[in-house]
């Protein structure tokens, strides 16, 4: 999109009026920007910059007499050319740091903690993809036996990451036969990362493994079933009730709507997912998103992983009028904080 139709007064004009229409949620008057910016213009002139501005789209006017407000053509042209990023306070840097350095050691449980982190810092409804694990190393195997009726299989995987399965048999199985299984399992699988982890047919396991077919079969079903829990991708959201502490959802039936279209998590996560692949710092807003109920929201989303890897994606719901310069900075600051735990929890294994 061609920027170069607006010279160098329209932009401070377009920019007073979203930097205060964002922090006022009121429509910007001429007689507004005069009081509070040394443009050294006078209303009048302001006033016909402003309708220049409306009628190349940048601004509207709800109302006849009264001020402006942003157009989805004028949030866009701040967030790309404009905007300020936000320098976060001593106290915002500390809390997010003292989150941060809790020791987790399972990544789902950092990874549900950092979107309460983006949530509290932001204000708004954050929305957090955990990373892709296909890379991520398998560190054991074990079949325990729970009584005499029941095993349970528990794979190990880089990152703190357990995941287990319950198996009912009716076969006599000893501690030797138990020992022989995980011995074998660790040797096929342990070592190995999540996309080079198939299971061998029965008859390639080591004849002296004498447990009933029965049984061994569940027991492949399960690892199988453990290995698909640490590859598949979870979603995360927090602060969806947020979006009512704005006075554009004070309408009771509006707001219910968007809090209705929030629950749907199956669509929120793809489209944080489809926004993942541009592998960069991403704005939809307004108009710019295909659902009806997202029209009046806007939502930013940065991927997070080391050079060169795209681990996962982190981000921001809230309304058009967010503060998107600190939004931007808190995103970023964290996610380069979660890099380095991710870093500190997998190494080279992710």
């Amino acid at each position: 999109m061609a920027w170069d139709e607006l010279n160098e007064r329209k932009r401070f004009i377009l920019k007073s009026i979203i930097d205060d229409y964002i922090e006022s949620a009121q429509p910007v008057g001429s007689r507004t920007i005069a009081r509070k910016h040394e443009l050294g213009l006078g209303s009048a002139t302001i006033r016909n910059e402003m309708a220049d501005l409306e009628e190349l789209g940048y601004i509207t006017q709800p109302h006849t007499s009264a001020g402006r407000i942003p157009s989805d053509k004028g949030y866009r042209f701040y967030v790309e050319n404009l905007m300020q990023l936000h320098s976060l306070t001593e106290e915002e840097i500390e809390m997010i740091r003292q989150a941060m350095d809790e020791k987790i050691e399972e990544i789902n449980h950092l990874i549900q903690k950092v979107s309460t982190i983006i949530s509290n810092v932001t204000g708004y409804t954050a929305v957090v993809m955990s990373p892709q694990l296909s890379r991520a190393v398998i560190k054991s195997v074990q079949v325990l036996a729970i009584d005499e009726k029941r095993l349970l299989v528990v794979v190990v995987a880089g990152g703190g990451i357990v995941r287990n399965r319950l198996i009912r048999h009716d076969s006599v199985i000893d501690e030797s036969d138990i020992a022989k299984l995980n011995k074998t399992f660790n040797i096929l699988i342990s070592g190995k990362t999540i996309d080079q982890v198939s299971m061998p047919a029965l008859n390639q396991l080591p004849r002296d493994i004498n447990v009933p077919r029965e049984v061994i079969f569940p027991i492949f079903e399960a690892i199988e079933d453990c290995v698909r829990k640490i590859e598949t991708t979870d979603f995360y959201m927090d602060g969806i009730t947020n979006i009512l502490n704005y006075p554009e959802f004070s309408d009771l039936i509006k707001a219910r709507a968007v809090l209705d279209f929030l629950k749907e998590k199956e669509i929120i996560h793809q489209m944080v997912y489809e926004s993942s692949k541009k592998r960069q710092l991403d704005f939809k807003i307004g108009s710019e998103n295909e659902y009806d109920e997202m029209k009046d929201l806007s939502i930013i989303t940065t991927v997070y992983g080391g050079e060169g890897k795209n681990y996962g994606t982190i981000g921001v719901i809230g309304p058009r009028r967010m503060t998107y310069g600190k939004v931007v900075s808190s995103i970023k600051y964290i996610r380069d904080l979660l890099n380095r735990e991710l870093v500190r929890m997998f190494g080279d294994d992710l």
